[in-house]
């Protein structure tokens, strides 16, 4: 049964293997040339321009959540004591 299991490993390796070997062909051809090239660089920019917007937001908002978590983990003083 081990023996089935490592074949059927094997083989989805294999097959995994030669999909990827065969999208990395397919975009060294598409970007052999210029054209495409360039259309790539300009997709891949503004890709990458939107997840920098949509970083910043999820940051401002992470901040915003760790300040509204510590005001209430905050222990109330009462004349310079702490409450309990």
């Amino acid at each position: 049964m081990a023996e089935e299991s490592k074949k059927g490993s094997v083989l989805t390796a294999g097959v995994a293997g030669a999909i990827i070997g065969a999208a990395a062909a397919a975009a060294a051809i598409a970007l052999a040339d210029e054209k495409n090239r360039k259309k790539a660089e300009k997709v891949l920019d503004s890709l990458q321009k939107e997840g920098n917007k949509i970083f910043k937001e999820i940051s401002r908002r992470a901040m915003e959540i760790k300040d509204i978590v510590n005001k209430k983990e905050e222990p109330k003083k009462l004349n310079g004591k702490k409450k309990k």
